[in-house]
């Protein structure tokens, strides 16, 4: 690593350049060190010590998911709307950050595990990628807001799409999003979500809300570039502290 040009913002010198750089500019914005407009293509190089390709690269990234608009002769603006909770939903941003923006004390659980009979709903979204009874790695997290839970997530990956199927795999921070990364066969390149309002039955959800009471589910399939579905996230939100905005572009 090599000492930072700009205080607070890291160089970087490993790739892939481009995603990391693209994501420690997000941050930059959402902490304000950028303000309204993000500075031309030549000092961001020289900021964050990579070349402006790597730079065009991770504005065009930005861009795409509608947090800065690039206009020739007028440079780079950062987006009005740009928050968090505007980007949660687009998991550009972690939920346990979502959570700590709206003032609570936030605690991250994990539980991973193998489970050789997947939950049904979670097989049904694979289709007929996935047959019947066969194993899977799950992951299970919790994310309490001052002491109470407000956001459960569980993750499944067939264990045949895992790189190493010898063990269970081991992952990184729990708060983080990007949980398939290390140890899939092929690297997810998007997701597709349904959001589902849902109303508890007193068996559909772990969030202490309460029966007769709707919540929102959002349900993920996370895609491989041949179109194959690498995992799927089950996403159940306790509405008192979280609600998703959803951002159009015009």
């Amino acid at each position: 690593m090599r000492s930072e040009a700009f205080t607070g913002v890291p160089q970087f010198d490993t790739a892939p350049l481009a995603e990391r750089v693209r994501a420690a500019i997000l941050e930059a914005i959402l902490g304000e060190k950028f303000v309204q407009r993000l500075p031309n293509e030549d000092v961001l190089a020289g900021m964050y010590g990579v070349s402006r390709t790597t730079i065009r690269a991770a504005l065009q990234s930005l861009e795409s998911d509608g947090v800065v608009t690039r206009r020739r002769a007028i440079g780079t603006t950062i987006n009005s709307h740009v928050r968090r909770s505007a980007l949660a939903l687009q998991r550009l941003v972690s939920f346990a950050e979502l959570l700590e923006e709206r003032g609570h004390e936030v605690r991250v659980e994990a539980a991973h595990y193998r489970a050789d009979a997947p939950p049904d709903d979670l097989l049904a979204a694979f289709g007929s990628d996935l047959a019947a009874g066969a194993p899977a790695f799950v992951t299970d997290t919790s994310f309490f807001a001052d002491g109470r839970l407000a956001i459960w997530i569980r993750d499944l990956v067939p264990w045949s799409r895992l790189r190493d199927q010898s063990r269970v795999p081991e992952v990184g921070d729990p708060a983080h999003f990007d949980f398939a990364r290390p140890y899939l066969v092929q690297p997810v390149v998007h997701a597709v979500a349904e959001i589902r309002p849902v109303v508890n039955d007193g068996e559909r959800t772990p969030l202490p809300v309460a029966v007769g009471t709707a919540f929102t589910r959002l349900l993920e399939r996370h895609y491989a570039a041949d179109g194959t579905i690498m995992a799927v996230s089950l996403v159940d939100v306790d509405d008192d502290f979280v609600v998703f905005e959803v951002v159009r572009r015009g």
